[in-house]
C-alpha cells in the first residue's frame, strides 16, 4: 500500500513524535509524570500536524457567486457606461475648442476627433 506525502507525513507525526517524547524522556532520567507529559504534548503536536494537514490537503469550498452574464447582456449596459464617462470629456473639449488661442485649440481638436472615433465605434458594435 503506497501512501502520498501527507498521508505519510500525518502516520510518522502520530506514531513518532509521541516515541521520540518517551524516548528523550527516559533518555535523560526524567521521573515519570515528566515523562508522561512529554508524550502527552507530543500527542498534541501531533493531533495538530494531522488536523493541519488535512486542512491544507481539502480543496477550498467553492463560493457560492453570481453566474456570469453573456456577453450579449453586458455589452450594451458596457456601451452606455462608457458613453456616460466620456460625456464630460466631450463638453470639455467643445468649451476648449472656443478658446482663442491655437494650440488649445488645436489639443482641443485631438480630444473632439479621439472621442468621435470612440463613440462611432461604440455605435458600430452589434447590439446583440
Amino acid at each position: 500500500m503506497t501512501s502520498s506525502p501527507p498521508q505519510l507525513r500525518t502516520i510518522l507525526a502520530v506514531i513518532c513524535l509521541p516515541v521520540l517524547a518517551c524516548l528523550l524522556g527516559l533518555g535523560t532520567g526524567a521521573s515519570r509524570p515528566v515523562v508522561t507529559l512529554l508524550v502527552g504534548l507530543a500527542a498534541a503536536c501531533a493531533a495538530w500536524i494531522t488536523t493541519r494537514q488535512t486542512t491544507l490537503t481539502q480543496p477550498a469550498p467553492e463560493t457560492a457567486s453570481a453566474p456570469p452574464q453573456p456577453m450579449q447582456e453586458q455589452d450594451p449596459k458596457l456601451r452606455h457606461d462608457i458613453r456616460g464617462i466620456i460625456s464630460p470629456a466631450m463638453l470639455a473639449a467643445e468649451q476648449l475648442s472656443l478658446n482663442q488661442d491655437p494650440a488649445v485649440q488645436k489639443a482641443a481638436s485631438t480630444i473632439n476627433d479621439s472621442l468621435d472615433r470612440l463613440t462611432a465605434r461604440l455605435k458600430q458594435r452589434p447590439s446583440g
